[in-house]
């Protein structure tokens, strides 16, 4: 289950073709720095590119990780569900209460 954890925020960049995905860490007065470089679903494997990401980084405890990796993964097949919907990816970010989300492009 994610934890309700917004400290880190998933980038998104949402396009009928592929879906793009960065995270970030917040820090102090709500500002962000990159954590991971953006991994562009279905065009690789996005989840395990992730995973190894996240394992060079030893200060992210290991429940980080995995609440990051479940994300990557609901936010994916929320893709895959909704990808033609007219409201995209508006609906995930007004309904999640667990995720921290940042649309950067809707392409």
């Amino acid at each position: 289950m994610i934890s309700n954890n917004k400290n880190y925020v998933f980038k998104v960049l949402w396009s009928k073709n592929y879906l793009g995905l960065a995270v970030d860490k917040t820090v102090q007065n709500s500002m962000t720095i990159p954590m991971t470089t953006f991994f562009f679903w279905p065009r690789e494997n996005g989840w395990q590119l992730l995973k190894e990401e996240l394992s060079y980084k030893p200060w992210l405890s290991k429940d980080d990780s995995i609440d990051i990796l479940n994300g990557y993964t609901r936010i994916i097949n929320y893709w895959l569900t909704n990808v033609n919907e007219i409201e995209g990816i508006g609906k995930l970010i007004r309904d999640s209460s667990e995720l921290n989300f940042e649309l950067l492009a809707k392409l």
